[in-house]
């Protein structure tokens, strides 16, 4: 059984074309109708008025006035009728008396006759215009009075142009007109291919299903995407927006962009087209990250931003993430490192059969070690605190730097509200920072001193260092964002986050310039109200 004939719907391309010929035809039809009926009715309309013209000129001929008042009026009559009618081309000119008996007529058995029309305007002094039938056939007839020298009314002098002859000129028109349509339409046809293989090519050939469920898509894989995402133009036109970019705006992502830091970052943007830009902004009273990427329609026309919003918070963590995961690998390669040289060293004792001293060695290093355990776990209360000091022991003693502590150092009042993870970013970039300053300084005469207490309401730690020292200008420098010595590219944010951890804990730092080197003081409250609110918060 064969399948029924399905009529197959054209594409994009062949929609527009179809129509764009049928809109450029029915136009093209619609004009020359319009203009065949102007050209109808202003050929009539001349027609009429040549007419009306003509039986005015017959009506004051003399010789036909005066031909009213003898015997035989068409004998007179006939002959300058019809030399009138060959100079004017009307189709016939007709004399007729007051009681409608023709005295002129181009066939002429038809004089003597009364005329088939009503001659009552005429008769009456009024001049016609009109169409009608007659002994010749339909015509445009024209129809005035004729007036003796007395002025009074002797008969009427009727024209007429045979509307066959009229419609020969209008269809002469017509066909001009329709050459013109004709010709509009020749062009119109490739131009309809042109501009709808151009729209084509504008998008990327697709169809409409294909743009609908692109787009659909777009929208989807927009959504999506974990970080705040919008799409904006040089005027701050919102183009598009996932669903946690108008969560993190609010009301500044309605229709145009409204966000003070924002829009002078697109101020930037559009000042800087070839900068990549990645600021902290505050919005809503929270720290985000912002990347700005301009949309370059060429190669200099810039077309719109896209901006992807992070929460700092975010960013914040994996720094610290990685950050901890630095210092166990630092803290592993220092123990390495130390332990390999140890056992080097009592290795070569037992081989010279050293006996003795290879003990000494082994139980001066399980003390040493054993003290600086006992003495941290004793003194400091959160366990990860002890795990990081333990760890900057250890890679002091690879970098060759002594590290000592207060031996009446203690932080055992220790709040439970009071992040750990935190702490340990502030004093491991602190220690890291001081280990760097003093070993560059002073090589292995390096030092570094820590002392800490929990006396008051404050948790309060000094790092000194015997390092170079730092003036108020570096200092500034310094805690700026992405200020570093180092020329490792992932050095530059230690201070930073340090800072942000920092005020996270509502705490304060202190720089105190010694005889040599610099003393750093952080300062924790151990009651925070903003962090216990947060714990409350996550509790709920």
């Amino acid at each position: 059984m064969s399948k029924p004939f399905k009529f197959k719907q054209p594409g994009l391309f062949g929609q527009m074309v179809l129509l764009m010929l049928t809109v450029l035809l029915i136009c093209i039809l619609l004009i020359i109708f319009s203009f065949s009926s102007i050209i109808d009715q202003m050929i009539e309309k001349t027609t009429g008025q040549q007419a009306l013209t003509v039986a005015e000129l017959v009506a004051e001929n003399d010789s036909i006035i005066d031909a009213f008042n003898t015997d035989h009026p068409a004998q007179l009559i006939q002959p300058i009728a019809e030399k009138l009618r060959e100079r004017t081309g009307a189709d016939y000119i007709v004399i007729a008396n007051g009681d409608g008996i023709r005295y002129s007529h181009p066939y002429p058995n038809e004089i003597g006759r009364a005329t088939e029309t009503s001659n009552k305007a005429p008769l009456a002094g009024d001049s016609i215009v009109f169409i009608g039938n007659g002994v010749l056939g339909e015509a445009v007839k024209a129809k005035t009075p004729i007036y003796d020298e007395s002025g009074k009314i002797i008969g009427v002098s009727s024209v007429g142009f045979l509307t066959n002859e009229v419609e020969g000129k209008i269809f002469v028109y017509q066909l001009r007109v329709a050459g013109f349509g004709g010709l509009a339409l020749l062009i119109g046809i490739p131009g309809a291919f042109y501009i709808a293989r151009r729209v084509k090519k504008l998008i990327f050939n697709l169809e409409p299903e294909e743009i609908s469920h692109a787009f659909s898509e777009k929208q989807a894989i927009l959504e999506s995407i974990g970080d705040a995402t919008l799409a904006i133009s040089p005027d701050l036109k919102i183009l598009s927006a996932n669903k946690k970019a108008r969560s993190i705006l609010g009301e500044h992502a309605k229709d145009t962009l409204t966000e003070l830091y924002l829009k002078a970052l697109i101020q930037n943007a559009l000042e800087n087209p070839n900068l990549f830009i990645q600021k902290q902004v505050l919005i809503n009273n929270s720290i985000y990250i912002v990347d700005i990427s301009p949309i370059q329609a060429e190669e200099t026309a810039i077309t719109g931003f896209v901006l992807t919003i992070r929460p700092f918070s975010e960013v914040e963590d994996l720094a610290n993430e990685l950050i901890e995961i630095r210092q166990h690998a630092n803290h592993i390669r220092a123990q390495t490192h130390e332990y390999l040289n140890k056992l080097n060293t009592l290795n070569g004792l037992l081989l010279l059969e050293r006996y003795e001293e290879a003990k000494a060695l082994m139980k001066m290093e399980v003390q040493e070690l054993q003290q600086t355990v006992t003495f941290l776990m004793s003194t400091i209360k959160d366990p990860l605190i002890v795990a990081l000091l333990l760890g900057k022991v250890n890679r002091a003693k690879e970098m060759k730097v002594l590290i000592t502590f207060d031996e009446n150092s203690q932080w055992l009042d220790f709040p439970d509200t009071i992040q750990s993870e935190h702490v340990v970013t502030v004093v491991g970039n602190l220690i890291d920072n001081a280990l760097e300053a003093s070993s560059a300084w002073k090589g292995k005469s390096a030092t570094v001193h820590l002392s800490f207490t929990d006396y008051g309401d404050e948790l309060i730690m000094d790092i000194e260092d015997n390092g170079k020292g730092m003036t108020s200008e570096e200092e500034a420098y310094f805690f700026t964002e992405g200020a570093t010595t180092k020329n490792d590219p992932q050095h530059g944010l230690g201070l930073t986050i340090m800072q942000h951890a920092l005020s996270q804990l509502g705490g304060e730092w202190y720089r105190t310039d010694r005889s040599e080197g610099t003393c750093m003081t952080i300062a924790i409250p151990k009651a925070n109200p903003d962090f216990t609110t947060a714990k409350e918060r996550e509790k709920s």
